[in-house]
């Protein structure tokens, strides 16, 4: 087992980086504060203590790199945002959301992982995909010999062999689910496309890209894009950013959209939109928009992220978004 200490960056938060929603193999926090998960191929545990990183790994070495350059790049510790967050410190849209949700940050999820994990999460609860990603790395990945229980993220050439029916148990029991997974699966074995070419091209031309592969919307792509290839200016658009920037944009909410999804059209025109009011870090921007408007109605969530949260959070649904009262519902990832 490898271990050591990481300095941290100014304004980084562990809890809300690996609990926000945006990957789904991390569990914890335990009673002294450890969380574990399979990332790279390798057990980890890690805990903050102030602006201190304690990790854990099972091999001294992760994807030819040491665990502890390798852990780094995962969660962007070499990344300085603290002029971001000042630029955007007294933004309209981003005040609350960075005096809330201080700390959290985009981790660098492999690609192949992340494309899988995204097309296992449409529509379904946080809870629910975690649940579901475990059985099927249970199934299907490769046993961690320094971490019993535990087990690597499938890689396409093992899924380019499945058949549907094998891989359906994993998806919630979607037939068609299983059928693009494993055809993804296939399409990168044969190198019909390439996730790591992806991240030296344009963003919206890998948005483009991803979305040749059956399954894949644009909103999907850019969470894909923005959490695994590097693109900060991907702006995936769920119902939580929408009725964000329906809210503080009233170009936005000129365009129609419905309350779930916009059309095709009108997702290309909210992105524009959030690259020239947000900047280029706007992929960013939205998962705090994401979780802020999550939190405003979620009492659980605000309950699991109570530690890490910071001052300014309004009383439970007292900021929700114009209009007539919705019914409760699951809390669903992007």
């Amino acid at each position: 087992m490898a271990s050591g200490r990481l300095a941290l960056p100014e304004d980084f938060s562990l809890g809300l980086t690996l609990l926000c929603g945006q990957c789904f193999r991390w569990e914890g926090p335990d009673e002294r504060g450890w969380f574990s998960g399979v990332a790279g191929g390798a057990f980890w545990r890690l805990r903050q203590e102030g602006d201190w990183l304690d990790w854990e790994c099972g091999q001294e070495r992760t994807r030819d790199q040491s665990a502890s350059d390798w852990i780094s790049h995962y969660l962007g510790l070499g990344e300085d945002l603290s002029a971001w967050v000042k630029a955007y410190g007294t933004h309209p849209v981003l005040e609350k959301p960075l005096q809330v949700l201080r700390g959290l940050r985009l981790i660098r999820q492999e690609p192949w992982e992340c494309v899988v994990s995204y097309m296992f999460a449409q529509g379904l609860s946080v809870k629910v995909i975690r649940g579901a990603l475990r059985k099927f790395c249970e199934g299907h990945g490769t046993p961690i010999e320094s971490a019993p229980g535990y087990f690597a993220f499938p890689e396409a050439p093992r899924l380019a062999g499945l058949s549907a029916a094998l891989l359906k148990p994993f998806t919630n029991n979607y037939q068609a689910r299983a059928d693009r997974i494993i055809r993804a699966a296939r399409a990168v074995e044969a190198k019909v496309i390439s996730l790591e070419h992806l991240k030296t091209i344009d963003c919206d031309e890998a948005r483009s890209a991803l979305m040749g592969l059956d399954g894949i919307g644009p909103k999907i792509a850019d969470c894909i894009l923005l959490f695994s290839l590097d693109h900060v200016s991907a702006f995936p658009v769920d119902r939580w950013v929408l009725r964000a920037m329906k809210r503080h944009f009233r170009s936005v909410k000129l365009l129609g959209a419905g309350e779930e999804a916009p059309t095709p059209s009108q997702y290309h025109q909210i992105v524009r939109k959030a690259r020239r009011e947000l900047g280029e870090r706007c992929g960013l921007a939205s998962e705090y928009l994401f979780l802020y408007l999550r939190l405003l109605e979620d009492a659980k969530l605000r309950q699991e992220l109570g530690p890490y949260l910071g001052p300014g959070l309004p009383p439970l649904g007292h900021e929700s978004s114009p209009g007539r009262k919705r019914a409760p519902h699951k809390t669903r990832v992007r």
